[in-house]
């Protein structure tokens, strides 16, 4: 009689961890890495195979997705499948017992693998600053957290997060505040506790910029503070979240969201341009003409912040006259910006 088997990894017969859950990729399927350098992405039902073998080229490329799409089969990777995974008891079934699970094993070529070890990781790495002081793990309840953001007492509110991560959950729901001003304050909090987090739990923030995306394509919730809080995320994470850039351009595909996208996009540009210079940033020249005063300006801002100039050739769609009120995250307030000093900055540092 047959019996169950550790699984192993096919390219070099170690036996390989348990999955669980990566900081890096896009779906909620577990993945490892071996100590031979390959990926391995569980599949529990058998049928999400093609998403796990996305899964598997992303984390192997170390989030980089342009990467992952020039890549052929068989010459820049191999892949191999392990039917009858169970992963509640991390085994391969014997065939006579049927299981639906399946292991998909990739493994990048040596050069391509060794070229993204660095940054992989470097994403993987954890990290807890000595800075945080100790603090009871505990909920906090929405006031509590209201409270310490009006105190402006973010490393006391960054230690409750990292004490307890479900804070987050209360958190996210502060971004529907009804005053604007406040709205700004938590979502910039978001991003200074992601910082700290992103090294410590990052999966809890990979789950955090999940939900903000899903809560901002629901046609019955709002998107006010989610898209830009996805932004100051990314904005604070060098390039450990920079793929989501991509879902906030796609959704400039709905004039709705114009003004949060572009917000989000504003902070990213100003702190942390590589992750949106590496994500389709030109698709935003799409938007000037016939827009508001206020999206104009942003994507002004946003091209200034870049350093790049491609936005010149847009003036003659601009009313240099109008202005719009930006929101000024130093003071957090608004001030009155005109488009043609804005145009004026880009065209001296031109």
């Amino acid at each position: 009689m047959k019996h169950s088997k550790p699984p192993t990894c096919p390219f070099c017969g170690r036996i390989i961890a348990k999955p669980d859950y990566l900081p890096i990729g896009f779906s909620d399927l577990e993945a490892g890495i071996c100590e031979c350098g390959s990926v391995y992405v569980c599949d529990v039902t058998g049928y999400n195979r093609g998403n796990a073998f996305v899964e598997a080229l992303l984390i192997a490329c170390g989030g980089d997705w342009d990467l992952a799409w020039e890549l052929e089969s068989n010459e820049d990777y191999k892949e191999v499948w392990i039917e009858n995974y169970d992963l509640s008891s991390h085994s391969i079934a014997p065939s006579s017992k049927k299981i639906r699970g399946v292991l998909c094993f990739l493994k990048l070529a040596d050069e391509i693998r060794e070229m993204q070890a660095s940054k992989l990781k470097k994403l993987l790495k954890k990290t807890t600053p000595s800075d945080i002081p100790k603090v009871e793990k505990r909920k906090l309840t929405k006031r509590e957290i209201e409270k310490l953001i009006e105190k402006n007492e973010i490393h006391l509110l960054i230690a409750y997060h990292v004490a307890e991560p479900l804070n987050l959950n209360i958190l996210q729901k502060l971004l529907y505040h009804p005053d604007m001003f406040f709205r700004k304050k938590v979502i910039v909090v978001i991003g200074k506790i992601a910082q700290v987090l992103a090294g410590i739990y990052p999966e809890k923030v990979l789950e955090l910029i999940k939900r903000l995306l899903y809560s901002s394509a629901d046609s019955a919730a709002s998107a006010w503070g989610a898209l830009e809080a996805v932004g100051e995320i990314i904005r604070n994470t060098e390039e450990r979240y920079s793929i989501f850039v991509r879902n906030l351009l796609a959704f400039m595909n709905y004039p709705e969201y114009h003004p949060y996208v572009l917000y989000g996009l504003y902070r990213i540009a100003e702190k942390n341009p590589q992750a949106l210079k590496k994500h389709g940033y030109l698709k935003l020249l799409n938007y000037i003409e016939n827009s508001t005063p206020e999206i104009q300006g942003l994507i002004l801002k946003i091209f200034e912040n870049l350093n790049t100039r491609e936005v010149l050739s847009y003036i003659n769609k601009l009313d240099l006259d109008q202005h719009f009120e930006l929101f000024n995250y130093e003071t957090f307030s608004l001030e009155k910006v005109l488009l043609k000093d804005l145009v004026k900055n880009l065209q001296k540092e031109s």
